[in-house]
């Protein structure tokens, strides 16, 4: 009776005691299963060294370290590297210490490991990936390890489950089985090559090396606002929301971009794209005719008897758009192709505020979709200074042609 009394005169402490103690529960039992589930995971991963013959020994671990808030390289200490040590492997790990520095690093390698390991976000794979592909004739396998914020499973805010935890330590797990069973595909990637702007020939590609990448390419409002949002951190999930709302605001100056764009149709290969790509494509020659497996199941050499006049036309267009975003995916009938969306539905006011639920939730319709091989983008001077977003990483606005390359890289998955 005298705790019931007590707890009637100090609701207020009561009520937050208890929350507390919920927490710490929550948070105990969760740690108490996360250990449960590594346990069980080092005997599956012992199990699977004995039944695996002839994986790679030798792994290079691209960490970036500030990745995920900082925490990336904290998770990958504790879940991730103990699997690859007690797998067998020989570990060295590279710490990046500016942007470019993976990407210099492994193109520059004079000897590859067996396997590189990417523990970063979109940003570091793009890196890895782009250092592997202007490398002239050797490659090797690259895992992914999910430790980008934007791969980090979410919370509910006012949530006192800890269950999210657990399932991210198993989705980092999982994330090596492949790497540790040996089971590997090839996956295409996309080229970005800047191209003179003094000139719109196929040959007028610049000097500088081409990017690649594998999420896509964004271009535009919705980008801008996804980038300005981290201003607002302290607003915890509202922080989009309030950062869309803001903007709305901010006149119609810049909402607008002004694009030229040239495109090829889809093709799966024939005497045209693949002949002619094999023999032009800078620093991409002889590594493709070593590593690129047959697409399709047709071999390199009987695409030139495949014959696609559609394939070399150009198709030309002209639009305004407040967003442009350029994604790789696999059509219906089984080949790679560049997926291009542009937006142009976006203006200030009432109209956008009313959209904010769409634009958090990136379920804006495209005003215009574009399927293609290649396309080619030339914003006009006028253009808002938007900065490119390939993969995550920001690059100044200029013409640039993306493009497909096929099957280029062996990835565990």
């Amino acid at each position: 009776m005298n705790v019931l009394l007590t707890i009637r005169n100090n609701w207020k402490k009561s009520v937050f005691f208890t929350g507390l103690l919920g927490y710490g529960a929550s948070t105990l039992k969760t740690n108490i299963e996360i250990r449960q589930y590594m346990n069980e995971f080092s005997t599956e991963v012992l199990q699977a060294g004995q039944d695996t013959q002839g994986t790679p020994q030798n792994v290079l671990v691209v960490m970036n370290p500030i990745a995920n808030k900082k925490k990336a390289e904290n998770l990958f200490k504790k879940y991730c590297e103990p699997i690859l040590h007690l797998a067998g492997y020989s570990v060295e790990v590279l710490r990046t210490n500016y942007i470019g520095h993976a990407k210099a690093y492994v193109e520059e390698l004079n000897k590859l490991p067996d396997v590189i390991v990417v523990a970063g976000g979109n940003g570091t794979k793009s890196e890895v990936v782009t250092g592997l592909l202007r490398r002239q004739g050797s490659s090797c396998p690259i895992s992914f390890i999910p430790l980008g914020r934007d791969m980090q499973p979410k919370s509910s805010f006012f949530s006192f489950s800890k269950q999210h935890e657990l399932d991210y330590v198993m989705e980092l797990c999982n994330s090596l089985m492949p790497l540790l069973k040996n089971q590997s595909k090839y996956e295409s990637v996309i080229q970005y090559d800047v191209l003179n702007e003094a000139a719109n020939e196929e040959g007028s590609a610049s000097q500088l090396k081409p990017i690649f990448g594998l999420n896509g390419f964004s271009w535009g409002l919705l980008k801008e606002l996804d980038t300005k949002k981290d201003k607002y951190w302290y607003l915890g999930p509202l922080k989009h929301h309030i950062a869309a709302f803001l903007r709305s605001f901010s006149g119609n100056v810049d909402w607008q971009m002004d694009t030229d764009y040239v495109y090829t149709p889809p093709c799966s290969g024939c005497s045209n794209c693949r002949v002619k790509s094999d023999k032009t494509a800078p620093n991409k020659g002889f590594f493709l005719k070593k590593l690129v497996p047959a697409q399709n199941g047709i071999s390199d050499a009987s695409h030139k008897f495949i014959v696609n006049d559609n394939c070399s036309t150009n198709m030309e267009g002209s639009i305004k758009s407040n967003q442009i975003n350029i994604s790789l995916n696999q059509n219906s009938e089984h080949f790679d192709e560049l997926e291009s969306k542009f937006i142009n539905s976006l203006q200030p006011g009432w109209e956008f505020i009313k959209n904010i639920p769409n634009i958090t939730n990136k379920t804006i319709e495209p005003n215009l979709i574009v399927k293609s091989r290649t396309i080619k983008l030339y914003p006009s001077a006028s253009t808002p200074n938007i900065f490119y977003s390939i993969d995550g990483e920001e690059y100044e606005p200029r013409p640039i042609k993306v493009s497909i390359v096929p099957n280029a890289i062996k990835v565990f998955c």
